[in-house]
């Protein structure tokens, strides 16, 4: 089962929130108390890892007409809930296994005075009575088959599993509905494990090691020949318990003068692993628990087995016949310098790419949250102490993208730290390269480019920004410059080769972009000649066509030859030249549609990239 989607009220500053959006890899960023980990742990309660305890549940639960999910009872009589649902997608196996179609809607409901309850979204018997028939005793079958005028069939023995066989066969024929009833223990135990890792166990990693090894220790009993072992035990002490419930049941009946007193005790085991004890030893000394020793080593330790953890489960997950996993981390860059936090990411994208793992992660960091897409990223916002949800889809267009980051890098606080401490600085010319390339990065390799190490920048004409990189050079820094190719030889351009030497740098120091000239020349006629058909259509109403556009290549520049030639024959001319390749990128809508020289040139960046600053965990960080 994957989960795709999360929807929470009344748990703690999440009163009210719908359809929190969770992918393969999701990110929840925000400012200190806007919800993150709230959503985390509203996250373990639906998979069952963990209980309400008074302080979750939302004080907006209290006094507040019209809360979801709440009984329509007078206010002093409504009970406080909180209730958490999961969206799921199953797959064709899990299909035919719950006779559902994905996805799937599963919630977890506490109620006051009531405990807890795992629900799912099903079709039913209209009927009340006709739901839930698996947990009829044979007497209340009986019962119910005689109300409603049901008898055996001639070859049935009166037996319980007669009266159940004929009452769902009723059931079957008549009206259903899709309502919320109680979950089957098949649903049950097809929900995916929770991995939970907190920044705190950092300093723990005898909590790390607890948690993956009660994980696999639970994946084990999936098992069938294991589950009938643990049924049969579960079996045999809820009958030794028997006696004593039904002791425990007639004093109760006794002493408050019941007419009758249901009291059926229900045995589950749930294996973990209670304790572990771990020592380290470096070369020529002695074995030290580990809660002797520094807060350095056991960081190492921890973050060591989280990467180490992602091969375990991930193995697992594939050849399990349960749910799978989802790894969630709370702030798992706490106390990490910017390299470890690099590590940290690379092991989060190792583990989401699992096909039955999802990993969940709440941080502040910049580099985790520059490190995915966008449309992967949730933030987070608190109004009036209530939590609220922005995310983006694949669909939203630029004004929401610049929206969106607004408001994150205004919660976040951008430092000049992340410039300081980036891998790789490349520079570029102006706006149009500042708006382009990055577009066409992700459409050639599918993921940003500021996840190859790649920080991209504007310097176009402004010599602060070269000096700034003459700086970032002095300090043992690593960058480059993509230039158009003409920047060698034409001494007009702003930002040409000399410039660039009198700053320090030489030529090995430039990617060269453009055969002969510049950016434009590296686009095929066809994708021009589509672009200005759909951008800047002629007047006449012909349409432009390759030819045209090879014509412009034979001599001059081409960018220039090109705009004139749109001038002349179209009122819908672009501002300026540099416009036109931001136009053509967002016409491309495939890896294939990216030049072959720009991939080559992107290729060799990202080499650069990988090989600036460390890539390693220092022993004695």
């Amino acid at each position: 089962m994957q989960l795709i989607g999360l929807s929470v009220t009344n748990f703690r500053s999440l009163a009210h929130v719908r359809d929190i959006p969770i992918r393969k890899q999701t990110i929840l960023t925000g400012h200190n108390d806007c919800g993150k980990t709230a959503t985390l742990d509203a996250l373990a309660f639906l998979l069952g890892e963990r209980d309400i305890r008074e302080s979750d549940i939302s004080h907006f639960a209290i006094g507040e007409t019209g809360r979801s999910a709440l009984p329509s009872l007078d206010a002093e009589e409504q009970p406080r809930a909180v209730t958490v649902e999961g969206k799921f997608e199953i797959s064709a196996a899990e299909a035919e296994l719950l006779n559902a179609t994905s996805p799937v809607r599963v919630r977890r409901r506490f109620v006051e005075g009531e405990g807890v309850h795992l629900e799912w979204e099903a079709r039913v018997p209209e009927n009340l009575e006709l739901r839930g028939l698996q947990a009829l005793k044979a007497t209340e079958l009986r019962q119910l088959a005689s109300d409603l005028a049901i008898t055996l069939r001639l070859d049935q023995p009166n037996v319980r599993a007669s009266w159940l066989e004929v009452l769902e066969d009723h059931a079957a024929t008549g009206p259903r509905v899709t309502d919320w009833v109680t979950a089957p223990i098949v649903l049950k135990d097809a929900l995916p494990q929770l991995l939970y890792f907190k920044g705190d166990a950092a300093e723990s990693p005898e909590v790390v090691v607890r948690s993956i090894l009660t994980a696999k220790l639970r994946e084990y009993t999936l098992d069938e020949t294991t589950r009938q072992k643990i049924t049969a035990l579960e079996d045999e002490f809820s009958a030794q318990l028997k006696d004593d419930a039904d002791l425990l049941r007639k004093l109760v009946v006794e002493r408050c003068a019941f007419d009758e007193f249901t009291l059926e005790p229900q045995i589950q085991f749930k294996p973990s692993v209670s304790s572990v004890s771990l020592a380290a030893s470096a070369r020529g000394q002695h074995p030290v628990p580990l809660s002797a020793a520094g807060a350095g080593r056991s960081r190492r330790i921890t973050l060591a087995l989280w990467e180490a953890s992602q091969q375990l489960l991930s193995e697992a997950a594939e050849n399990s016949t349960g749910g799978g996993v989802i790894i969630v981390y709370d702030e798992p860059d706490t106390h990490l310098d910017y390299d470890h936090q690099r590590r940290v990411m690379e092991m989060i994208k190792a583990s989401a790419k699992g096909a039955h793992s999802t990993v969940v992660v709440a941080t502040h960091s910049l580099n985790l949250i520059d490190g995915v897409d966008i449309q992967d990223i949730v933030h987070l916002n608190s109004r009036d102490g209530r939590a609220h949800v922005q995310s983006l889809g694949g669909d939203d267009n630029d004004a929401e993208t610049r929206r969106f980051l607004s408001n994150m890098a205004t919660s976040l606080g951008f430092r000049n730290s992340v410039l300081l401490h980036e891998k790789c600085f490349i520079g570029v010319e102006g706006a149009t390269e500042y708006a382009a390339l990055p577009a066409l990065f992700k459409l050639a390799f599918g993921y940003p480019i500021q996840s190859a190490g790649i920080a991209l920048w504007s310097c176009g004409g402004n010599d602060g920004a070269l000096n700034f990189a003459k700086f970032l050079k002095e300090h043992h820094r690593t960058v480059k410059f993509m230039v158009d190719a003409d920047s060698l030889r034409d001494k007009n351009k702003e930002f040409n080769l000399d410039r660039l030497r009198r700053q320090g740098f030489a030529e090995s120091d430039c990617l060269f972009i453009g055969t002969p000239n510049e950016l434009e020349d590296v686009f095929g006629n066809v994708q021009w000649a589509d672009t200005m058909n759909a951008m800047w259509p002629r007047d006449d109403e012909l349409q432009w066509s390759p030819a045209e556009v090879e014509e412009l290549r034979a001599e001059g520049k081409f960018s220039k030859n090109l705009h004139t030639l749109i001038r002349q024959h179209s009122s819908h001319v672009p501002r300026s030249k540099e416009d036109m390749v931001v136009a053509l990128t967002h016409m491309l809508r495939g890896p294939s549609d990216v030049p072959a020289s720009l991939i080559s040139i992107f290729e060799t960046a990202m080499k650069i990239a990988s090989n600036a600053g460390q890539g390693y965990w220092p022993e004695g960080d």
